[in-house]
């Protein structure tokens, strides 16, 4: 799948590489204005739009988005239409905001497609637990097609083209901020004439908060490290949690439908006793080095998740957006509730 980079000059990476091999890379940190004076920005103005009617030019009373020309392509490009109250956030408006509010180096920046999306994400503070190192990302999105709006997100996606923008949305969009410390924290409009004040008043709040958050993620990690699964019934009791066997068939289901859908459920059962018996083998020592842990058990099942599951689907379509990222939802929160009850 292409990246859909805007252009090579419109990606900016601090010290790592992306996997499509485009963009600037610098080895120093930089703020967000500083980047957009090493790659290349520009400007969206919105316009009337007319009609042509009885002879006559008409204001329609919508507007055009219109991009300014680039090195690149000297000619303007129309990105969507908007109303009158239509307010747009400019590149270099979310650039000197996240330098006032965050005061943090930028991780990437880049546009998508012809310009009509931009991203920014900076690196929140990581989580150690034992060498296992949890990473987290500030994720700024922002549409000018005058469909997508502005929003701030938690997120563990390193966003650096198309494919990984969709990732992180998506991760956004699944996980409650509220409950989980991460997903979306804010989504404004450009309708509002606030949106670019209470974003950057979000990246404020946020940043503020990311020392306090970490704090509790790396204590309850640390607490899963320090939780030993020490009996088989133990073990056996949350991968029958994680992975659970389906719902018999009620009594009085249509006995003409019985055997169809009995086979399913059975074909279903296998799969799970399957899936407990992988997960199983790679906690006891067949996959990498993994401690008899509450902590032990969750990388177990991401292990196989993301590298030892087979699927029909692409392996990163599905580790991100898919059942196995519902089902590694699904296993922290069932072993998180085992380590609370230690």
């Amino acid at each position: 799948m292409p990246a859909d980079i805007m252009e090579d000059k419109y990606l900016y990476l601090n010290r790592e590489p992306a996997w499509h091999k485009l963009g600037y890379v610098s080895q120093e940190d930089h703020t967000a204005k500083e980047v957009l004076g090493i790659i290349k920005t520009y400007t969206i103005e919105k316009r009337p739009v007319f009609v042509v009617l009885n002879g006559l030019s008409k204001e329609t009373g919508d507007f055009a988005l219109v991009r300014s020309p680039i090195t690149e392509d000297p000619n303007e490009l129309v990105f969507g239409y908007c109303s009158k109250s239509y307010n747009i956030l400019q590149p270099v408006e979310i650039a000197e905001s996240f330098d006032k509010n965050v005061c943090q180096p930028v991780e990437t920046l880049g546009m998508l497609g012809k310009g009509e999306k931009v991203f920014l994400t900076w690196k929140l503070p990581k989580i150690d637990v034992n060498g296992d190192i949890v990473m987290m990302f500030g994720f700024v999105a922002c549409g000018y097609d005058g469909k997508f709006g502005a929003s701030l997100s938690l997120v563990t996606t390193r966003i650096v083209c198309k494919n990984t923008f969709a990732m992180a949305i998506n991760e956004s969009e699944s996980n409650s901020y509220a409950k989980n410390g991460k997903g979306r924290v804010f989504a404004g409009k450009h309708n509002s004439g606030k949106v670019g004040r209470d974003l950057g008043i979000w990246m404020e709040h946020i940043q503020n908060r990311a020392m306090s958050k970490v704090t509790e993620a790396q204590e309850k990690f640390t607490q899963m490290d320090n939780t030993p699964i020490d009996n088989t019934e133990n073990l056996a009791n949350l991968l029958f949690q994680i992975y659970p066997d389906p719902k018999t068939l009620p009594a009085d289901f249509p006995e003409k439908l019985r055997k169809e859908k009995q086979d399913k459920i059975d074909e279903l059962a296998e799969k799970a006793r399957k899936d407990r018996i992988a997960v199983e083998g790679l906690f006891g020592g067949q996959g990498t080095a993994i401690n008899a842990t509450a902590w032990g058990l969750f990388n177990s099942v991401t292990e196989y998740e993301n590298w030892t599951r087979m699927t029909k689907k692409p392996a990163d379509y599905s580790i991100m957006m898919g059942n196995r990222a519902k089902t590694m939802e699904h296993a922290f929160a069932v072993i998180d509730n085992f380590v609370s009850q230690k």
